[in-house]
């Protein structure tokens, strides 16, 4: 509609007004107000559209498909085996370097002595049938009488265990039937203190005694005296500070690590014989130094007999590093039906494993291996103190 158009409109309609009104010329205005806002509104719409579109374009250059997650890759880690080191043959042990302790090298040429000053290193019971304090001056015998105990079979060992001796070297404890009986070494005297059972293994727990039988098992109070049954029964008990058990439950159970309420498993698949623990076997348990806990069993899928020395982080269960012991053949064949069982720490980093007549020194930091002490056959038990 052109200018002139609607000026003619207006015109008439402005005819239609009573006489003497204005109202022709304020539509006129209204009119060319109206033009004028409908032009920049249409101009205003334009910008926005092509902004909204240079937007879209910077914002979005790609089609991004919606409802489908992209998660990044992860590749699985493997941890590596833990180091496995070899001990060698039998035979070639006596080349070990000698490691320097308090222990005497040699236990054959100790002299029997009635008294000597001096720390108590270790017990020993000798052909003899009597049980000697081994002193670096030489071996005093013990003067109290014990009963070898029995189990309820009826069969009969030494009252000497591994953990007799305290990891102080001032007290020993030897279990008999219906009793335990507990020495002070520095002052000579003995005290039997009542426990119901068949009593086989005792384990030194600072101020207390946990005792062993295969039907129970009992923490002794020695200031009280008062022996409190346990939850668990059999020979699982570790030897150290930390009530600690290895137990494994049976083929194809787990090895665990328990201590009060909690436990850990204790991978030992492809590393022990059936990826277990020696059960049942009194001469042969762990020993616990820190956080750190070990124990031999025999080896896994070995072409040659052969045990192998495991030690554990007790806290986590995982296996730290482990030590192959080959029997080897003929007379000085080692390790034999007891096995090749561990017998105490040497500090923080050296495990003693007894290995036939000798004792060795295995540093769980380098792997090296090292000859503690020379026993003689006429050692029938013994038992170390605390290094």
């Amino acid at each position: 509609m052109t200018d002139q158009r609607l000026r003619e409109l207006f015109d008439d309609l402005a005819e239609t007004l009573p006489e003497g009104s204005s109202r022709a010329g304020e539509l006129w205005r209204q009119g060319t107000r109206g033009r004028a806002r409908r032009r920049w509104v249409v101009v205003a719409v334009a910008a926005a559209v092509t902004a909204l579109v240079a937007v879209e374009l910077a914002v979005s250059p790609e089609p991004v498909e919606r409802g489908i997650a992209v998660y990044p890759s992860v590749t699985p880690t493997i941890a590596p085996p833990p180091p496995m080191d070899t001990a060698p043959p039998p035979g070639g042990e006596a080349g070990l370097p000698a490691l320097a302790t308090g222990l005497p090298q040699r236990w054959a040429g100790i002299p029997a002595v009635t008294a000597v000053p001096g720390p108590v290193l270790a017990l020993a019971e000798f052909g003899d049938g009597r049980i000697y304090l081994m002193k670096s001056g030489g071996r005093v015998p013990l003067d109290v009488k014990l009963r070898d105990s029995v189990d309820s079979a009826g069969n009969g060992g030494t009252p000497l265990k591994p953990n007799s001796l305290s990891p102080d070297g001032t007290m020993a404890a030897f279990p008999q039937k219906d009793a335990v009986v507990v020495v002070d070494l520095v002052i000579g005297q003995a005290r039997r203190y009542p426990v119901p059972g068949f009593n086989e293994v005792v384990l030194w727990r600072g101020e207390q005694l946990l005792v062993e039988q295969e039907e129970a098992n009992y923490l002794l109070d020695l200031a009280t005296g008062k022996a409190r049954q346990q939850a668990y029964k059999g020979f699982t008990g570790v030897a150290g500070f930390r009530d600690l058990r290895i137990v494994s439950p049976g083929e194809g159970g787990r090895t665990v690590i328990q201590e009060g309420g909690s436990e850990v498993t204790l991978d030992v698949r492809g590393i022990t014989d059936e990826g277990s623990m020696p059960v049942g076997v009194l001469g042969n348990h762990g020993w616990q130094r820190g956080d750190l806990v070990a124990r031999s069993a025999s080896a896994h899928d070995q072409a040659e007999k052969a045990d192998v020395v495991v030690v554990a982080d007790a806290d986590t269960g995982r296996v730290l590093r482990t030590l192959l012991l080959p029997w080897g053949d003929g007379p000085g064949m080692r390790c034999g039906k007891g096995g090749c069982p561990v017998r105490g720490w040497i500090g923080q980093d050296t495990v003693i494993i007894e290995s036939g007549d000798r004792l060795l020194g295995w540093n769980i930091g380098t792997g090296a291996l090292s000859r503690v002490a020379e026993l003689p056959d006429e050692v029938t038990a013994y038992s170390l103190r605390g290094w």
